[in-house]
């Protein structure tokens, strides 16, 4: 589907800390492995590594306590921009079956990372954002502006806290459910307060808007309101219930309602292995085509191999709404895998797997509802370090899904491609 075209001092150790923090925000609204596969970014290419220099270097230390100090002076601020370049090729520009095209893609993608306070202080406020100018060699209607941005504020008392995220995402690339190139925006704000009740049970409120809006596709907005309560049986386990009440609407579709039902986790087994997420049904009350539980949550799990060998896993259950296929939604189930191995100081190895399975089904009654996905992606990576401020990332994605019934887009694609990152 076209879119329209697009009119010299090293880091403190603290600073390092808040900006892996801050990439651990972002990754609650992570994409999920169908907008993974779809390969909407250039490329795996994020700020330059800096932990890959001698730390038992004298000069080096005596520059991070400086930054430190620094910091501290400055009410605990912490910038970090950063600028890289990209190269793309790509063997289905428009993930098609049929009539395949490919191209070639160069990106540029200014950013920055901003943080105030830290974990204890009253107030911290977390934001990462970055843009993303794509252009195209053939196809330069195509090229477009894609936008990144997180926010996370919190704001604590003695036994009460308020969270307000919010995420923005302004991307024209390919979609799974689309079957081509879409244009679409998707805001997410959400607020939580919690209260500690005392030193093991605390409770709270949440609310949260999702909108996702499609230039000339079916776009919907969801609120979910809830509430929770957690029980720490010991300091590193946690588990809670939450509910949620939600109500959707959907263009061409109306209003649908529902209800969430949840168990929470968080549970570090040990500084090398951490579990957290939540998981349970959700129960969706359709206009006209009745009633429908499904499974809903995400549950995500790190573990630490060794200093430098880490693995992760995400396993996630949702019901989206289809941009394409009128008074339809699909539910999806899936689990992404990935490791992470550094070699030596300066060059980093990995890879990514992924499957998901999604279902299609109906909001209306008398609409015909049979599509299927079986979306597979695998993609290996590599980072080298070439200086403090300067990293080199190349990667190779093969993705195919394997669509059938109404409405279905099967394709197989390649993506090679090639990132140069400088931060400071």
């Amino acid at each position: 589907m076209t879119s329209k075209s697009l009119p010299t001092f090293r880091l403190s150790a603290a600073l390092l800390v808040c900006c892996a923090f801050l990439r651990a925000v972002s990754a609650e609204g992570q994409d999920t492995l169908r907008d993974a596969a779809a390969g909407t970014k250039a490329s795996l290419a994020t700020p330059a590594d800096e932990t890959a220099y001698d730390q038992k270097d004298s000069e080096e230390l005596f520059l991070d306590e400086y930054m430190k100090y620094q910091m501290n002076l400055l009410k605990n601020w912490k910038l970090r921009v950063f600028t890289s370049g990209t190269w793309r090729y790509d063997s289905n520009v428009f993930l098609r079956n049929t009539n395949v095209q490919s191209d070639q893609m160069w990106s540029v993608r200014p950013g920055f990372q901003y943080s105030y306070g830290d974990e204890k202080a009253r107030m911290q406020l977390l934001a990462d954002y970055n843009a993303q100018f794509n252009f195209y060699d053939k196809f330069d209607k195509q090229n477009s502006l894609n936008q990144y941005l997180s926010l996370t504020l919190n704001y604590r008392l003695q036994k009460t806290s308020f969270k307000l995220t919010g995420l923005f995402n302004q991307v024209t690339g390919g979609d799974l459910d689309v079957g081509g190139q879409a244009q679409r925006i998707q805001f997410s704000p959400q607020l939580q307060v919690m209260y500690e009740v005392s030193e093991k049970v605390r409770v709270g409120l949440s609310g949260q808007l999702q909108h996702t809006h499609y230039g000339a596709l079916i776009s919907s907005t969801t609120w979910r309101f809830g509430m929770f309560a957690d029980y720490a049986f010991s300091p590193r386990f946690r588990l809670g219930l939450q509910f949620n009440e939600m109500v959707q609407e959907v263009q061409q579709s109306g209003t649908q309602t529902g209800q969430d039902y949840l168990v929470r986790l968080e549970y570090e087994a040990s500084k090398k292995l951490s579990v957290i997420g939540s998981g349970g049904v959700h129960v969706l009350h359709t206009l006209s085509a009745g009633d429908a539980t499904l499974p809903v949550g995400m549950v995500g799990v790190k573990y630490a191999v060794g200093p430098k060998t880490s693995l992760y896993a995400n396993v996630y259950a949702r019901a989206q709404n289809s941009p394409s296929l009128s008074g339809q939604y699909f539910q999806s189930e899936g689990v992404m895998l990935g490791i992470q191995q550094q070699l030596g100081t300066k060059l980093s190895v990995g890879a990514d797997f992924g499957y998901d399975f999604s279902q299609y089904h109906t909001y209306l009654s008398g609409v015909a509802s049979s599509r299927q996905d079986h979306v597979r992606f695998v993609r290996p990576w590599m980072k080298y370090t070439l200086h403090r401020h300067l990293s080199l990332e190349l990667f190779y994605q093969h993705t195919t899904n394997d669509s059938s019934g109404r409405g279905a887009q099967p394709f197989v694609r390649d993506l090679v491609g090639a990132g140069l990152t400088s931060s400071w």
